[in-house]
Parts: C-alpha cells; sequence; structure tokens
C-alpha cells in the first residue's frame, strides 16, 4: 500500500487529547500507541488487520464495531449551503444548484474514514476489504446504553465487518 495510513486514537484523559500515527504500511505502525497529552500507552490491536490490510475491528481499543464516514468536516457543508442560501435571491437561486453541484463533487472527492463506534478512533488509508458499512443509530445506543436500549436485531456476532448498510 503505496499511499500509508493514518490511524487517529483519543484518549481518556481529555476529550481534545488526540494523537496520530501514520506509516507506509499497516505492518509498520508502532506495536503501542501512546497519548501525546498525558503520555499514556496501550497496545495496537494487530490481531483486527487481515492479511491484505484491512480491518476486522479498531486498532486502539480492539472492538469489532466499526462505521464508514466521509473524511469531510460537516461545518463546511454547512457553510456552503448557508452562503449558497444567503446569494440565492442576488444569483436568481443559481447559487443553490452551485453548491449542489459542489457538495456532489466534494462527495465524489473525498476520501472515506473508517470510525470506532466504542473509542471513536479514525482509521485512514487501509484497505477497504473488508468493507464496513455507514454510521448505524442502533449499533450506537447498544454500545452506549446496553443491550435493552434499541428493540431490534441482535448484534452480528463478528462486528461489522462485511455487513450490509442499515436499512435505515
Amino acid at each position: 500500500m503505496s499511499r500509508g495510513v493514518r490511524l487517529g486514537i483519543r484518549c481518556a484523559c481529555s476529550p481534545s487529547a488526540r494523537s496520530e500515527f501514520v506509516a507506509d504500511s499497516p505492518a509498520s505502525l508502532p506495536r503501542e500507541l501512546s497519548c501525546s497529552a498525558c503520555g499514556a500507552t496501550r497496545p495496537l490491536a494487530a490481531d483486527r488487520l487481515t492479511p491484505r490490510g484491512g480491518l476486522l475491528g479498531c486498532l486502539a481499543c480492539g472492538h469489532s464495531e466499526l462505521y464508514t464516514r466521509k473524511s469531510f468536516p460537516a461545518a463546511a457543508g454547512i457553510a456552503i449551503v448557508v452562503v449558497a442560501a444567503v446569494l440565492a435571491p442576488f444569483t436568481y437561486y443559481v447559487s443553490l444548484l452551485a453548491a449542489a453541484l459542489l457538495d456532489l463533487a466534494l462527495y465524489l472527492a473525498v476520501p472515506e474514514v473508517v470510525v470506532c463506534y466504542v473509542c471513536a478512533s479514525e482509521h485512514r488509508g487501509f484497505a477497504r476489504e473488508p468493507r464496513h458499512p455507514r454510521f448505524d443509530r442502533e449499533i450506537d445506543e447498544r454500545l452506549r446504553y446496553g443491550p435493552k436500549a434499541v428493540m431490534g436485531r441482535p448484534m452480528r456476532a463478528g462486528g461489522t465487518a462485511g455487513a450490509p448498510d442499515p436499512e435505515h
């Protein structure tokens, strides 16, 4: 994998404490992760990597529930829409069409990031297989509030690796 991989982890010491680990390949990631704020260390969950560099689970905490999202700040997307809406009366509403086209272009151009439901660690540049579905509110609520938080399907035994996208 020539583009390299990045692993961004959050530490329990502070909500803003975030450490970034960059490597040429998944195999060259450090074996131990340490927080840049407090120095606390924890082992890398290397068993969650597939032989081809995909993810079976989170490398920071080892949890098997991950989701995929676009690596684009939501505030920037909202700013584009707000600017287009403010300019709409002055541009005969062409600015809304321009914002929609810009949104489509950004959606197609921006890479995806795989995020852990439990520790919010971000995995970038890893192999796409096995694929992880987009965010699922049911999984998030079950992990936060326990198995009785949401009625419906039970959790997948193997985690989200290779799971389909949620139906809702």
